[in-house]
């Protein structure tokens, strides 16, 4: 190929939409991780800002949708107060479960058993890490009464068990990346949204066709 050959593939106006169209997705993805940062810094705002998160994620970067920041706000505003709730709930289970965790990890350091019972323990904490994983996505996107948000929420937890796996995974190994490389949570929130989207949204297709 010499230079006018390399020239010309540059000036192809297919190259520079392309160029610009993940540009667009790369600036969507840092900006709706940092709005996702900094609207988290009230925690009782945290599972509306998931909320949020997800939906501007889904219809605009893994979607095809424009303009995710102002879905972001939009969606945030709608599920502000009823997201406050479910924060609060769960804030409060979650003191709960660690403190039973925390419990029994103390007795296992004088007894053998209890060391086995917080084992088990520890793995049922996965059920609730579960429901959570589901209960946001279908929040954002569906409208259900509180107990039957949960009740979805567990069915689908349960019917999708090896998409349950890899949401509950996908979202532990971006907890630790963030734990040991904090800077990379002005984009990996977001990233992690998208890839949850890749399994999330075929379950939602099925679903709205009522094939559950």
């Amino acid at each position: 190929m010499n230079q006018r050959d390399r020239i010309d593939l540059l000036d192809r106006p297919s190259l520079l939409i392309s160029c610009y169209h993940w540009l667009s997705k790369l600036g969507s993805l840092f900006g709706t991780s940092m709005l996702w940062l900094l609207c988290c810094l009230p925690l009782v705002t945290f599972i509306p800002s998931c909320i949020a998160l997800y939906d501007s994620v889904a219809h605009c970067v893994y979607g095809p949708e424009s303009r995710p920041f102002r879905r972001f706000f939009r969606t945030l505003k709608a599920e502000l107060w009823r997201g406050i709730g479910l924060s609060l709930v769960w804030m409060i289970a979650g003191m709960m479960l660690f403190f039973g965790f925390h419990v029994l990890t103390v007795m296992g350091k004088e007894s053998q058993v209890a060391s086995i019972y917080s084992m088990v323990y520890l793995g049922t904490l996965l059920v609730p890490l579960g429901i959570l994983v589901w209960l946001i996505p279908i929040e954002s996107r569906f409208v259900h009464t509180f107990g039957s948000l949960h009740k979805t929420a567990l069915t689908f937890a349960f019917i999708n068990l090896p998409k349950t796996a890899l949401l509950i995974v996908i979202l532990i190994v971006t907890a630790v990346v963030l734990v040991f490389v904090p800077f990379l949570a002005v984009l990996l929130p977001s990233v992690m949204v998208t890839l949850q989207c890749t399994l999330i949204e075929r379950v939602f297709k099925r679903y709205e066709r009522g094939e559950f």
